[in-house]
């Protein structure tokens, strides 16, 4: 049996740790723990490789994106803001696409398609969850038990969360670290969301313009020439690993895109990093700036 003195020191241990945690994780979206972003404690660490070779075989069958396209090219600004509204008012339209997901002939297509049909249905699921809550004011407001861990979404014959389908089926199975600047979150600093379906046969073209829009945008990407500082979105901070799994160092695949970058790591001023703070607003019109 416990004496009253342990007691004692085991609820002063509890009422200290609680403290700590709470000042650790910090209210809503202002404390330290806000930079992991999606999960409390960051996104699991994968390898990112590639587990698909493309043939002319698989190539030959294609999933039909068309619908969605529609949707996007009609409630979709060009830098990737949200009509929330008026989406919701075509939900049975984009209910349809994603019902067509359910059977989708994933291994009898080529890599790209693949990899276009998990973008595709990522960013497809999360609108339908938020539509699911709507109006809020962050995707953070839905219940964790709802929200990237809930298994709900029906692919090619299988059930998965937002998080196996980016973590497994996409991280794990492509070495493709430009799909962190196409999947999107619903939130304002998360990568736009493209006014337009991805497919395989534009796959390489659309991943470029995605990355490029990315590095010209101040949302996620400023570089201070005056003080050498780079600030850049904590998408970088998070898979740093897959930059790197490509380029070596999250700094040299900055600089692949962003000449000024190149030319001071050159000259021998290599940039100082910080991390640009992660807005969780949702990506809806109202909040655009």
């Amino acid at each position: 049996m416990l004496n009253k003195r342990w007691i004692k020191k085991i609820l002063v241990s509890v009422a200290v740790g609680a403290a700590a945690w709470s000042l650790f994780a910090g209210a809503g979206d202002h404390g330290w723990l806000h930079r992991w972003g999606v999960k409390a404690f960051g996104p699991p660490s994968v390898v990112m490789a590639e587990a698909y070779a493309e043939s002319p075989a698989a190539s030959a069958t294609k999933v039909d994106h068309s619908n969605f396209d529609s949707l996007l090219k009609k409630h979709v600004d060009p830098d990737g803001w949200v009509d929330y509204e008026a989406l919701g008012k075509d939900a049975a339209q984009l209910d349809r696409y994603i019902a067509s997901l359910a059977d989708a002939p994933f291994d009898e297509l080529g890599r790209d398609d693949k990899l276009a049909l998990l973008i595709n249905a990522y960013n497809a699921f999360t609108l339908r969850l938020i539509l699911d809550y709507y109006p809020l004011n962050s995707i953070r407001d839905i219940p964790d038990a709802k929200r990237w861990d809930h298994k709900r979404w029906h692919l090619a014959g299988k059930t998965y969360s937002l998080n196996q389908i980016e973590h497994e089926l996409i991280r794990a199975k492509f070495k493709e670290p430009r799909i962190h600047f196409a999947l999107v979150c619903a939130a304002y600093s998360c990568p736009k969301l493209r006014n337009e379906a991805y497919t395989g046969e534009r796959l390489e073209e659309q991943l470029s313009d995605q990355t490029a829009y990315t590095h010209s945008h101040p949302r996620w990407y400023k570089f201070d020439k005056r003080n050498n500082t780079l600030y850049l979105t904590a998408l970088y901070d998070w898979y740093g690993d897959d930059f790197k799994a490509v380029a070596g160092s999250v700094l040299d695949y900055v600089a692949d895109q962003a000449p000024e970058v190149r030319q001071a790591i050159n000259a021998g001023q290599k940039p100082t990093i910080k991390w640009l703070d992660y807005d969780w607003k949702l990506n809806d019109t109202s909040n655009a700036p």
